[in-house]
């Protein structure tokens, strides 16, 4: 499988795979610039059998806001 990851800039819609522990606690795993590469090492992830659920979601970036308003 190629890497995918991406470092790309604010707002260009990156996507986070993310691992979910027994306890329900997200931890990021990697990051990447297209949902279907993302998807599909979560696919891979799950194949092995690993004990622990996986999802992806797309980055959000928080809003900024001038705080003289």
């Amino acid at each position: 499988m190629s890497d995918t990851t991406t470092h790309a800039l604010p707002g260009t819609g990156r996507w986070v795979l993310y691992r979910i522990d027994d306890n329900g606690n997200e931890v990021e795993m990697r990051r990447f610039a297209e949902r279907a590469a993302a998807e599909a090492l979560m696919r891979e992830y799950e194949r092995r059998g690993h004990k622990q659920a996986y999802l992806v979601r797309e980055e959000r970036q928080a809003s900024r806001q001038d705080p003289e308003t």
